[in-house]
């Protein structure tokens, strides 16, 4: 693999995949298969390759690479978010000529009307991790999750772009793929240019304790839309 790499974070039923199919949709089958999706996650027509999780570690077998340059890496929710992220780095580091793109985190607003600490902390790592904050599915009853939501990261300036998607409008895809990186954390920049406190191993939710857990553990949040 050379090229581009983003990963895609995203709540169920968040658009992420008709969205970033704006990206691909001139790419034909003969082109390869861009869309990298975990195995609970299905292909809906798109060009893709399931990925399997192995000894915490994405294992993608079979790729068709022919004139692919940029490509799109779905994370599961069903698995920790820490340890996609850190082997999305061993990853990186594997394959010479492939470089990170953009971190995009979508969210279905259904399942964000009401969190609870403990989404709020998994939340808060997408915003550390991500470059672009995609909102979907806005109605009177969420508004007000959304504004919170945007105001808290706002107040706290985190300088990642926020981006609210309608089903009437083309999704602006330039700008989502912007390659100027808007993230918090730094451990995919060059090892030689990073301070000691930016390296994976003191990440505020990557380090781990002597034995080996995390300082900061995260949720895999147990999905359902708020009523």
């Amino acid at each position: 693999m050379k090229g581009i790499l983003h990963a895609v974070i995203g709540t169920p039923e968040s658009s992420r995949r008709s969205t970033l199919h704006h990206a691909v949709e001139t790419i034909g089958a003969r082109s390869g298969t861009p869309f990298l999706l975990p195995k609970d996650l299905n292909s809906e027509n798109f060009y893709c390759t399931h990925w399997e999780w192995k000894n915490k570690e994405f294992i993608i077998q079979n790729l068709v690479e022919e004139s692919i340059d940029e490509w799109f890496l779905f994370f599961s929710n069903k698995l920790d978010l820490a340890e996609q992220i850190e082997s999305l780095k061993h990853f990186l580091d594997r394959r010479d000529g492939l470089n990170i793109g953009r971190i995009l985190s979508f969210f279905n607003l259904d399942y964000l009307e009401k969190t609870d600490k403990k989404i709020l902390n998994w939340i808060d790592a997408c915003a550390h991790f991500s470059d672009v904050f995609c909102f979907s599915n806005r109605n009177n009853k969420n508004t007000k999750a959304l504004n919170l939501l945007v105001d808290r990261y706002k107040n706290m300036r985190y300088p990642m772009e926020t981006f609210i998607l309608s089903k009437k409008k083309t999704p602006p895809i330039d700008q989502i793929l912007c390659q100027v990186p808007r993230r918090i954390s730094h451990i995919f920049d060059p090892l030689d240019i990073l301070e000691p406190e930016e390296t994976l191993e003191n990440d505020p939710f990557l380090s781990r304790q002597p034995n080996g857990k995390r300082n900061n553990p995260l949720i895999i949040p147990k999905w359902k839309k708020n009523q």
